[in-house]
């Protein structure tokens, strides 16, 4: 066991760099391809080749790795006019002082807003499930696919969040709401898994419905590529 002794000892082990991280390699930049298709589908033409070419160039170089830098010891403490939500290279694992105020707040009003999803009485919704008169054939497949389409697209959300946008964002007040709305997505994950095991449903069928279903797959393959 690492005694305090042992941490003050001058002689450290050396520290191994931290990975940088990499954004999957596509095979057109993401401004390119977003505009290209807004050309194609939408008509709309691209006024200046060169602000195109820059924007993709500050993509390929955008240092994602906010927030795993080394420490620093002796630096100067945090100037809260230094905050910025993105492009910004401050200590960001120091919460306070606050810059951002609404995102402060937007975190405490998600709290304020927890649930979970056994607080909800299914017992009549089960008596209708097993009722063979108590929906129709065409009520039971809207109820199916629904459940199929957000199942999982409530996971591709809570990705998005946390591999797509949070790795961008460079303020601490900022990121703490998106911790809170990730467990928000992640308790609306719950609560589909909750309705199809309460209905006695096969978990597998729903579950998997984005992968089989081409109305849902199309929407998953539109979402995903947001996070890619």
């Amino acid at each position: 066991m690492l005694s305090w002794d042992e941490f003050d000892k001058d002689e450290a082990p050396a520290k191994a760099p931290a990975p940088k991280s990499q954004a999957p390699k596509t095979a057109e930049p993401v401004v390119s391809a977003a505009l290209n298709t807004m050309n194609e589908e939408d008509g709309v033409a691209i006024a200046d080749q060169s602000v195109l070419e820059k924007a993709n160039a500050a993509i390929e170089h955008l240092d994602v790795a906010a927030g795993l830098e080394e420490l620093e010891m002796g630096a100067a403490r945090l100037r809260v006019e230094d905050k910025r939500i993105i492009n910004c290279h401050l200590d960001l694992n120091q919460l306070v002082p606050f810059k951002y105020d609404w995102a402060w707040q937007k975190y405490l009003d998600g709290c304020a807003n927890h649930w979970m999803p056994q607080e909800v009485n299914m017992t009549a919704d089960i008596a209708m499930w097993k009722n063979p008169e108590g929906l129709t054939d065409d009520e039971r497949r809207i109820i199916m696919r629904s459940l199929g389409y957000f199942s999982t697209a409530d996971s591709l959300v809570a990705n998005n969040l946390v591999l797509a946008v949070y790795r961008h964002i460079t303020n601490p007040e900022c990121r703490q709401y998106l911790l809170r709305q990730a467990f928000e997505e992640a308790i609306h994950t719950h609560a589909y898994q909750y309705c199809v095991e309460s209905l006695g449903m096969d978990e597998a069928e729903v579950f998997n419905m984005y992968r089989e279903l081409p109305s849902i797959a199309k929407k998953a393959a539109w979402s995903l590529q947001h996070t890619q």
